[in-house]
């Protein structure tokens, strides 16, 4: 159980790591003159591209690809939720603001839509401590925005990521209600569907080519968020609660804001880091709260067996 636990957090970390190259790398791409229907669309394209050749020379892969078949409507949701939703309006969000920004205001939404969700469809119980988290992340967001201004760019950029926000939380939510395991199996059905889903804005917007520069960009966002990123999400969901995944990687804003100072010298102002501290403060006072529980639980079973 304890094993299971720190492989789940470990899992969440990473899966917050490689997700927070997303806006560095989006940034770069649009100064190549790719649109961010274009970037969606080609990253999910890549990543199907390369899960499509591990799959060749892996049997167990493939074995797995034809037994999540028989999920396939759930997988079409779940890929419409995490790879439309969350791919095309964050990517588009991050034309608009800086990328510590969109971060903490995507993963902020995106937690109070499992929170609630999780409630309602998973059932899962929250202590006292979850919702004094709830009420700081509440707050935080609500500085966050404050502190940001009214500009119309500003305003555009907020509504962009709390819509992805909304769909990665009920991504989360709906993977754990429906049981949807399969590793690199499941990744590569949530990106076929990606694909489609992100066709219609590509084609609609107007289609454009990648040249050669854009190129490892592309790639990058293929291997590191796209696949990365989902494989180290979808496998916390089995070791993990949907809140407290989402808990957890709420630290990607720590890794976007940093290579975003590194690359891109991008910052945010003191009052949002006030924000930014609150939203953190959240994860860390239900993490302790979990840890206690565990450890009380833990002891019961002990003096159970005791006696």
């Amino acid at each position: 159980m304890k094993s299971k636990y720190g492989r789940g957090i470990l899992l969440a970390l990473g899966a917050a790591f490689f997700n927070g190259t997303v806006g560095i790398l989006s940034k770069g791409l649009f100064d190549s003159d790719l649109t961010a229907s274009a970037v969606s669309f080609y990253k999910c394209v890549f990543a199907f591209i390369g899960l499509s050749i591990i799959a060749l020379f892996n049997l167990k892969i493939r074995k797995e690809i034809k037994r999540l078949t028989k999920k396939i409507l759930h997988i079409a949701i779940c890929s419409f939720l995490g790879i439309f939703v969350l791919y095309f309006f964050e990517t588009t969000g991050y034309k608009y603001d800086k990328v510590p920004y969109i971060v903490f205001i995507l993963l902020g939404i995106s937690v109070l839509t499992t929170f609630v969700f999780s409630t309602i469809i998973l059932k899962e119980k929250k202590s006292v401590m979850n919702y004094i988290g709830l009420v700081l992340l509440v707050v935080g967001l609500f500085i966050m925005e404050f502190a940001s201004g009214v500009s119309n760019a500003v305003s555009i950029g907020t509504l962009f990521a709390a819509i992805a926000g909304c769909g990665y939380g009920l991504f989360l939510v709906l993977t754990k209600k429906f049981n949807l395991e399969g590793g690199l199996a499941l990744i590569w059905y949530f990106m076929l569907f990606g694909i489609i889903y992100l066709f219609i804005p590509f084609y609609k917007e107007e289609i454009v080519i990648p040249n050669d520069s854009s190129m490892p960009s592309l790639i990058a966002l293929a291997i590191l968020p796209t696949i990365g990123g989902f494989y180290c999400t979808t496998k916390a969901l089995t070791f993990l609660e949907a809140n407290k995944v989402q808990l957890l990687e709420l630290t990607e804003p720590l890794f976007a804001t940093l290579f975003s100072y590194i690359f891109l010298r991008e910052v945010i102002s003191n009052i949002e880091f006030l924000g930014a501290f609150l939203i953190l403060f959240a994860i860390y006072i239900s993490e302790y709260k979990l840890k206690k529980e565990n450890n009380f639980s833990k002891n019961k079973r002990r003096g159970v067996i005791e006696k």
